[in-house]
């Protein structure tokens, strides 16, 4: 196996680990150091998927299911006026504490992710096109799929963080070369769009959708507008899947 062969597969698939991806580990300094960087990248990765059980969370779950059980009763009698107070706080909350992810927090996640590994992930998908199977069980993870028209675009494919969790990480042609977007379902943005500037001549651009939010990064030369648009009209909601 060539070095952009097993570059591209750790983007791919980091916990690849075969006889064949062993193996390559193992074949010099630089297959070592790209082994190294990706371990990192993907421990980082995990870091911020994990959200610590606050101590003595079970205990409080059975106490409140005991003290539950005895009310019961009493609940039935109360629920329609609970619920009718339920909605009406539902609908307070959504103005008051908006979940909304600020421009500035954006901006530092984006500029760190593409620092991270942007320019060698754009690099790795020129190798070889990605295989559409893979790229709709990536996205189906997050209740989308891309349309027929947008899979023969795409180059690669790959989990990625977000500032809310876990997104996609594709690398897509286009009619200006290949381009940079990052899927982030969990992520709506208090302003949309939102426009970054990144090292090495780059230009990122966010918008919101329907479910979460994309941004897409392409040279500070290209209007990303139409591209962006036309990313986001491709990416559909999976069937039987709720915003």
């Amino acid at each position: 196996m060539n070095l952009l062969e097993f570059k591209r597969r750790l983007m791919t698939d980091p916990g690849d680990r075969s006889p064949e991806m062993r193996k390559a580990r193992s074949q010099g300094d630089e297959f070592a150091a790209e082994a190294a960087e990706s371990d990192h990248f993907e421990h980082a990765l995990k870091r911020s998927l994990d959200v610590p059980t606050p101590p003595g969370l079970s205990d409080r779950i059975i106490l409140r299911q005991s003290i539950e059980g005895q009310k019961r009763s009493m609940r039935w009698l109360r629920l329609g006026a609970v619920a009718a107070v339920l909605l009406i706080a539902f609908g307070v909350s959504r103005v008051i504490m908006d979940p909304s992810t600020s421009a500035a927090d954006l901006e530092r996640h984006v500029v760190w992710h593409w620092k991270q590994d942007g320019p060698q992930v754009l690099s790795a998908a020129l190798a070889e096109r990605e295989n559409v199977d893979h790229v709709q069980e990536i996205l189906s993870t997050f209740g989308v799929q891309a349309e027929p028209g947008l899979l023969p675009q795409v180059r690669l494919t790959k989990y990625c963080p977000t500032p809310d969790g876990k997104g996609v990480h594709l690398v897509l042609d286009s009619a200006v070369g290949p381009i940079t977007a990052y899927y982030m379902p969990q992520t709506h943005l208090a302003a949309s769009p939102v426009v970054m500037s990144l090292e090495g001549g780059m230009r990122a651009s966010a918008m919101n959708l329907d479910r979460g939010s994309l941004t897409v990064i392409t040279d500070e030369a290209v209007d990303p507008a139409p591209l962006m648009q036309e990313i986001a009209r491709q990416l559909a909601i999976a069937p039987g899947t709720t915003i």
